[in-house]
């Protein structure tokens, strides 16, 4: 958010911006979306959403802590999604001589909000930190207009990618680590993916709060999120 951004607000009034907007959400953006008589089973499911961002969407965990039925969850997170809240990220399964996992994976663009769902303060757990990165990223190239289509990546025994960015000619693989220095075992799962996916890898990206640039194998640099996200100059 803007207001958030700018850095003329301490951090008690941008938590109680945050926490202002979001009930103006409730009361007229949702409201005239959804025309919503009851809000509390939606704010029920907001925050348990919140709670869940950089996860697997599991529409039969969001139900039961929400307290709602599994039609409602899902109308729920449309009605997020159309007012640009959170994203499914959809899983990438084109190669269907591979066992890859098929939920979409849930992030919310706006890691104050999500934050403020939750009355949360201080350091960012690892899958906040992920979608923070992630949402940025996805916000950037709806920006630019780039024709370029993001999935996650996740096999049946546990590999994964966090971030696939599939261009005309290849891909881009993007593992997320909230580390302060990047080492080759955090890229584990950027290597050998041209075994799964059906074009090329062009470059692996592991993106951390490592403030320096490293290589960490054929194809595979570490940058520092700030740099990559244009906030900072790298080491």
């Amino acid at each position: 958010m803007p207001a958030v951004a700018a850095g003329e607000l301490d951090e008690q009034e941008r938590y109680d911006w945050l926490s202002a907007y979001v009930r103006t959400y409730l009361q007229r953006d949702l409201r005239d979306l959804a025309n919503l008589r009851d809000l509390t089973p939606f704010v029920r499911a907001q925050k348990s959403l919140a709670g869940l961002t950089g996860q697997l969407l599991n529409i039969s965990e969001l139900s039961r802590l929400a307290g709602v039925t599994a039609p409602t969850a899902k109308r729920f997170i449309q009605y997020l999604d159309l007012s640009y809240q959170v994203i499914l990220l959809e899983p990438w399964s084109r190669n269907l001589g591979k066992r890859l996992v098929k939920a979409p994976k849930l992030h919310f663009l706006d890691p104050g909000v999500q934050r403020s769902l939750l009355q949360r303060r201080g350091e960012l757990t690892g899958a906040e930190y992920e979608s923070a990165v992630v949402a940025e990223i996805f916000k950037q190239l709806k920006n630019s207009r780039l024709p370029v289509s993001c999935y996650h990546l996740r096999t049946a025994d546990g590999r994964e990618v966090d971030l696939l960015l599939e261009l005309e000619t290849g891909f881009v693989p993007i593992e997320i680590k909230q580390t302060a220095r990047a080492a080759a075992s955090d890229a584990r799962h950027l290597k050998h993916l041209e075994d799964i996916l059906d074009k090329p890898v062009l470059h692996a990206l592991l993106i951390s709060n490592d403030p320096q640039i490293r290589t960490l194998g054929d194809g595979i640099t570490a940058v520092p999120a700030p740099w990559l996200l244009g906030a900072a100059d790298a080491e």
